[in-house]
């Protein structure tokens, strides 16, 4: 997620109470009468948290052997997913991996996509997967959503650029439905106005990104916005107030 809506995101969940720590190692967890212990070291200092529950998300790793994978010498990444085409056939011709195993995008939204590539590739019909403009969303509260290409991943490849902001509280719809919470709209442009990408903080930012994922897809404009005519009062109606 872009870094400036995540840092903003975190703000409003530390106004909430929420404590984060950040550059933070785990250094211990144990089970004690109070519940689960976890001891830490930031900045050369040790803590402790003590809770009810512990999440650990320590990401995840592709599953090859224990049904028959591990027989067909499929070339692999250096990641050890598994390498596909534009079609998601792999190395060998006639198998296909779609989803979590193939290391692209870890998105049920993905993966459903792949395989009707797949399946239009099988039956011989014009079809390839781009991803292009794959939607991310955080399903927080406010929602965080992402399409396209984020300001760290534009400045790490030397892509020119340039940034559009506005408060979500340009749309009256957001104001009214979203008392005493702002929000983001950031886009990223090519220095045609192309959308690179566009990031979301704010209600309903899951259902917004999916119109600016077809803008990117298609290679659009930023001006292209103000042809269409949007519903008032609605909170997509920022996307036109960015022009």
């Amino acid at each position: 997620m872009d870094r400036e809506l995540s840092g903003l995101l975190r703000a409003e969940y530390t106004k909430r109470g929420i404590k984060f720590l950040l550059h933070t190692k785990v250094t211990g967890v144990s089970q004690t009468p109070e519940g689960i212990t976890v001891t830490y070291e930031q900045d050369g200092t040790e803590g402790t948290v003590c809770g009810e529950k512990l999440l650990m998300s320590v990401g995840r790793r592709p599953v090859l052997n224990g049904f028959g994978l591990e027989n067909l010498n499929l070339e692999l990444t250096e990641r050890r997913n598994v390498k596909v085409d534009e079609h998601l056939q792999t190395s060998v011709p006639g198998v296909y991996v779609c989803g979590d195993l193939n290391g692209v995008s870890l998105l049920a939204h993905t993966a459903v996509r792949e395989a009707e590539v797949a399946v239009n590739h099988i039956l011989g019909r014009n079809d390839a997967m781009s991803y292009r403009a794959i939607p991310g969303v955080v399903y927080t509260n406010p929602e965080i959503a992402s399409v396209g290409m984020s300001e760290e991943a534009l400045q790490a490849s030397g892509v020119s650029y340039r940034t559009v902001k506005l408060p979500m509280a340009y749309s009256g719809r957001f104001v009214a439905e979203n008392e005493g919470v702002n929000g983001v709209c950031k886009v990223l442009l090519a220095d045609d106005d192309t959308l690179l990408g566009v990031h979301l903080l704010g209600n309903p930012a899951s259902e917004l990104i999916v119109m600016a994922g077809m803008m990117i897809e298609d290679r659009r404009k930023l001006s292209e916005w103000k042809r269409y005519v949007f519903p008032h009062p609605t909170v997509g109606e920022i996307f036109r107030e960015l022009i």
